[in-house]
């Protein structure tokens, strides 16, 4: 360890930090040979030495398309070596979602959720370091799986909550690495990067005097390091290239030292191959091919040798420095190094390494290992026999039960390579369709147009465009979209009713999320005759039906809405990505935001055990509008948060954007005007728009965010622009976006009163039309805001009358902070400041605190000295604080109340300290009594 000490040092740091319940995580970077390997080692010796349990993994090439293949690596040992109760305790809880990982239950059903398995294993590493701390090192990690990198990323999210030390070893540019997760853990904030520095040339020195057995000359050194670059692993091959060259007894001084340099491995890898005996050279290449699974019996068997051969071959390759035997496993081999790796599998004949994998494949099938483990190697063969195609799909059925949809991809698309009759490949791609639906959309329109031109059955076509869902429109082929499904729709016999009926609500999203198709809701007076249906697809219709009135402000929407949402399969549809049970609850928030909110929350609970990763981030975004409406900002903050954080793992698409414009609001009602113009400026929405309509949410933020920032005339004709782009989708309905109001305070703050008064008008009739309190509530007083007295008055009192019943509470606070300082201005001082007063609590609750500022200049105005907070008792509690203390209440730990809420234990303490705080109690004890006089318990 030559000039390593800063690095073993911050190592060491990493080491006590965990000892002390603390986490870190380091990154050794470094091209290939520089020593990253060596180092990690060092870092195992170190935490072993000092208590900590060693896990320890290493990526290969081989494996990349082997689902969670790095983590299992990781917890599969500790796993079988547990007894039965250990197993439990470190299975329990959150992280029996990751049993499927280590025990392969081919239960088939609903794939597993990404994010279930991301929050398991993450319980898995807290549950190992709750009985000590752990050291995970992990080597080669550019070659590591796509679902193990997210895991890792997803833990280095709440490396607060335990105590561990992650040392991953990486190239800083590879290939085959998967290069934006890897971005992703390598800019962490927690991220720790180590790089290991090219010796020097008095370290290159000691070195050659190591292998040499004497001191070299200066020469001789500075030439090594030249050629070598400082480079450890190279130096060391030129040593040995040297020490044989000595043995020769040739002139080491005459020796062309460069010839020894760049690709000195490769070339002493071919050198040492060719002085091999022919068993030796048959072991390198058979661990080659088998990687990881390269034991003692698998390599005889393979190799086609006695056992007593393959020892004394890997004895003669342990001597060349070839191979080694592999740390912690006594049966198993492995490459002193991934370079030496790849010499040896690069010089073998295409085709014999092609036979050699097929050769593997086939003995790990008769092993009756898991499908995924043979199907590794049948990825490397250049098509696969039809025979297996079993293996295949079983292992993609493997992978999504891990909740690992990438992977499970990769074996149906190479499946799709090989030659079978038209029949089993139409069951392929349809396998393949909805498997890439949760990958790739691009991919799955790919497979769905090879599928329909398989197909000559008006029902089956139908069946493969339902299955497809709106792919096409996603990536702006909205129109062949629309145009597939009207034909499919006329070609359907008259028999296939319910099928109809799902591809007509598909029809009927279009225009939801894509401009220019209003000529397809002429499909609506018919489609609402249609006779009653109990079948998911006639819920799926209703909901769009319903959706599409709901943007219209007609109230028949609501209803329909809630009628249909009433179906038992509606939120695993919706969990899963159907399009319409987003729809369907989505009307449900706009029309009813305490309904709403509790029916995305089921919704939610269900993506994550079993949904689509992008249907949780488009129920989290949905959720948190019903929050914002609501006036919960800290709880719509919360949830919005956690789709930026899931976008770091898995791309939201353009669930992001919408997501962007709702908490650059929630950030301007908190009075974070510069943090929410640097997240809208992120937002390249001219770019975005010709294909991305229901981005009108991130518009409406820009036009409240200018209004906040004093930028009227600026502010004015964004509202207007939202308009515009909301009136493309037949949008009418404020409660869904109220640019009018924004519009109507811009042209009467520029002094256009009468034009602020006309949209004003606009939008109370809208509101009216539609239903929803919260909605009448704030275009009325928008309509005060801006009409003169007494109207105003008038207006402000009717306001404050239709929200005081609602759970809208910064609504009503709004209102009342107006209707407060529009009796101020009367001179109505008495009657002011209780209006005022109730204003800055409600706004204090919901912390708004520009509200909070303007009450408490009004109440200064009207000669009060309002005290700081008038906030606390059980009504105080967010949301989440409730949820969290009335499980506390029940007796669960910190530990379990995170699990259960997905959420942190630092999260856990923060929401019961302001519980605490709030109810005026010191012990969990206490807060039975105080939330059950509440009636929260």
């Amino acid at each position: 360890m030559l000039e390593r000490e800063s690095e073993l040092s911050a190592i060491f740091d990493g080491v006590t930090r965990a000892r002390a319940g603390r986490s870190t995580f380091f990154a050794v970077m470094g091209a290939a040979g520089i020593g990253k390997t060596r180092l990690i080692e060092e870092a195992r010796r170190t935490a072993a030495e000092n208590g900590l349990r060693v896990l320890a993994a290493k990526a290969s090439p081989l494996e990349r398309g082997y689902a969670f293949g790095l983590v299992r690596q990781l917890f599969e040992s500790v796993l079988i070596r547990a007894d039965e109760a250990e197993r439990e305790r470190l299975l329990s809880g959150a992280a029996s979602e990751v049993r499927p990982l280590f025990e392969p239950t081919g239960r088939g059903g609903a794939p597993r959720s990404e994010m279930a398995v991301f929050h398991g294993l993450f319980w898995l590493t807290a549950n190992l370091c709750d009985i000590g701390p752990v050291l995970l090192a992990v080597d080669d990690l550019h070659w590591a799986d796509e679902a193990s990198l997210r895991s890792l990323a997803y833990l280095q999210l709440r490396l607060d909550d335990v105590g561990l030390v992650v040392v991953a070893g990486t190239r800083p540019s590879d290939p085959l690495a998967a290069r934006d997760l890897l971005d992703v853990l390598l800019t962490h904030p927690e991220c720790r990067t180590l790089w290991p520095k090219p010796l020097s040339v008095q370290a290159t020195g000691a070195v050659l005097e190591e292998i040499l057995g004497h001191t070299p000359n200066p020469q001789l050194v500075s030439a090594c390091h030249a050629a070598t670059v400082g480079t450890p692993l190279l130096l060391m091959e030129m040593g040995r290239a040297l020490r044989r060259e000595q043995s020769g007894s040739r002139d080491l001084e005459n020796m062309r030292i460069d010839d020894v340099g760049g690709k000195a491995i490769a070339r002493r890898v071919s050198v040492e191959l060719v002085r091999l005996s022919k068993a030796g050279r048959r072991i390198a290449e058979t661990v080659a091919i088998l990687g990881r699974q390269a034991d003692l019996g698998r390599l005889a068997t393979l190799a086609q040798l006695e056992p007593e051969t393959v020892h004394r071959g890997i004895s003669e390759l342990d001597d060349a420095h070839i191979l080694r035997r592999a740390p912690g496993q006594r049966a198993a081999v492995e490459f002193v190094h991934p370079l030496v790796r790849s010499a040896v599998y690069e010089q073998m004949d295409p085709s014999d390494r092609a036979g050699r994998h097929l050769e593997a494949a086939e003995l790990l099938i008769q092993e009756g290992r898991r499908p995924e483990e043979p199907a590794i190697h049948l990825l490397a063969l250049p098509f696969p026999a039809a025979g297996h195609l079993v293996v295949l799909r079983q292992a993609a059925r493997q992978a999504l039960d891990r909740g690992a949809p990438e992977s499970a991809h990769a074996y149906l698309a190479h499946a799709l390579t090989a030659n079978v009759p038209p029949k089993e490949r139409l069951d392929l791609l349809k396998e393949a369709i909805t498997t890439a639906l949760l990958v790739d959309v691009k991919l799955a329109t790919d497979h769905l147009e090879s599928a329909l031109q398989l197909s000559e059955d008006p029902v089956e076509t139908g069946e493969l465009l339902c299955m497809a869902g709106l792919a096409k429109s996603w990536i702006g082929r909205g129109d062949e979209m629309a145009k597939q499904l009207a034909e499919a729709i006329e070609r359907l016999p008259d028999d296939a009713d319910d099928l109809r009926r799902g591809l007509e609500a598909l029809l009927l999203d279009i225009p939801l999320v894509a401009d220019g198709f209003g000529d397809l809701r002429t499909r609506m007076p018919a489609l609402r005759r249609l006779p009653r249906s109990e079948s998911l697809n006639a819920a799926f219709l209703e909901c769009m039906i319903a959706g599409n009135e709901c943007y219209a402000g007609d109230p028949r929407g609501l209803e329909r809405a809630r009628a249909a949402l009433r179906h038992p399969g509606m939120p695993a549809a919706a969990a899963m990505g159907a399009s319409a049970g987003i729809v369907g609850h989505f009307t449900l928030i706009v029309g009813d935001i305490e309904q709403g909110i509790d029916a995305y929350g089921v919704v939610v609970e269900e993506a994550r055990r079993h949904g689509s990763t992008v249907a949780l981030g488009i129920s989290l975004t949905y959720r948190a509008m019903g929050w914002l409406r609501g006036g919960e900002l800290a709880e719509a903050e919360a949830d919005l948060r956690e789709v930026f954080q899931m976008d770091r793992l898995s791309p939201m698409g353009i669930v992001l954007g919408i997501a962007r414009g709702l908490l650059a609001e929630v950030l301007v009602e908190q009075g974070k005007i510069d943090e929410a113009g640097a997240l809208l400026d992120e937002e390249e929405l001219p770019a975005k728009l010709p294909q991305a309509g229901i981005l009108h949410f991130t518009l409406h933020a820009r036009a409240k965010l200018l209004s906040a920032q004093g930028l009227t005339e600026r502010a004015l004709e964004a509202a207007l622009v939202t308009g515009e782009r909301f009136a493309g989708h037949n949008g009418a309905n404020p409660a869904i976006v109220a640019w009018r109001s924004e519009a109507a305070l811009s042209l009467y703050a520029l002094g256009n009163a009468a034009g602020a008064q006309a949209y004003a008008r606009e939008e109370v009739e809208l509101a009216e039309r539609w239903g929803a309190p919260y909605a009448i509530g704030r275009a009325v007083r928008v309509a005060g805001l801006v009409a003169p007295m007494p109207e105003a008055l008038t207006l402000l009192e009717r306001s404050v009358d239709v929200l005081r019943p609602t759970t809208a509470r910064l609504e009503l606070a709004y209102s009342l902070v107006a209707l407060g300082a529009c009796r101020r201005r009367m001179g109505h001082l008495a009657a002011a400041r209780p209006l005022l007063y109730e204003g800055m609590e409600l706004a204090q609750r919901c912390q708004a605190a520009p509200l909070v500022k303007e009450a408490r200049g009004h109440l200064a105005a009207a000669g009060a000295r309002p005290r700081r907070s008038y906030v606390s008792g059980p009504e105080s509690l967010t949301p989440s604080e409730s949820r969290v203390a009335r499980l506390a209440a029940e007796g669960f730990t910190n530990s379990q109340i995170a699990q259960r809420l997905y959420i942190q234990v630092k999260t856990v303490e923060v929401h019961l300290s302001s519980v605490y705080r709030k109810l005026g109690v010191t012990r969990r004890q206490q807060l039975t009594s105080m939330l059950a006089g509440s009636g929260q318990t």
